[in-house]
């Protein structure tokens, strides 16, 4: 599920300390800290598509809320466990009145992490984009990933050889760090180095179907 931009706003201003955390949502933290040992970034109140109160809450990336999970589906004992104690901590602060009832209560996960990222590249898209490197055709942002395009296979495939892949990426790095206040891209940008011979070869040129 994607963050409207109000959510990432609200999410980005509280981790910063421009919006202050209400006591309840202060409480509503620290118990999900002790009782997972994860940190909350924030929540948003909504409803399901049959008409359910909903609360998404808002974890650092998707390893984070891989571990609310059993296999691939959310974990329903750790759900009912959350439900019981967010609306618990509802009736003490008196909020969200429809959330007063554990057993109408869905919870589900958002991720801040990859949010993040992409928005961080999208400011800096101007500057990615300008890179000034022979051979390279086109630089694309799509998602969180940064695509640099060659001309052709080969000059693709000689600059993985030569080095010039790696000062590419770390040149994107540099680009990045200035802007990723957060430490989104701690681990590094994912650059994917390709070619646009390979994009009009296999996607008829077309980077409609490039990134589908």
């Amino acid at each position: 599920m994607f963050l409207s931009e109000k959510e990432y706003g609200h999410a980005v201003a509280v981790l910063s300390g421009k919006v202050e955390k209400t006591p309840f949502f202060a409480e509503v933290e620290q118990w999900f800290k002790n009782a997972f040992r994860l940190q909350l970034y924030d929540y948003y109140c909504d409803c399901t598509n049959g008409g359910l109160p909903r609360v998404r809450l808002l974890l650092w990336d998707r390893g984070c809320a891989g571990k609310m999970k059993r296999g691939a589906e959310f974990d329903e004992k750790k759900q009912r466990r959350i439900a019981g104690e967010f609306a618990n901590l509802c009736r003490k602060y008196d909020v969200h009145p429809d959330y007063h009832r554990p057993q109408d209560v869905f919870v589900c996960y958002d991720t801040l992490k990859d949010e993040m990222q992409k928005r961080v590249l999208r400011q800096c898209a101007g500057e990615l984009k300008a890179l000034e490197v022979p051979d390279i055709w086109r630089v694309e942002i799509i998602f969180d990933r940064v695509h640099i395009f060659f001309g052709t296979d080969e000059q693709e495939a000689l600059h993985r050889r030569d080095g010039v892949c790696g000062s590419v990426k770390r040149e994107v790095e540099e680009i990045v760090k200035q802007k990723d206040v957060f430490g989104a891209f701690e681990d590094g940008v994912q650059c994917v180095f390709t070619s646009r011979q390979t994009l009009d070869e296999k996607y008829d040129g077309k980077m409609f179907y490039y990134t589908r």
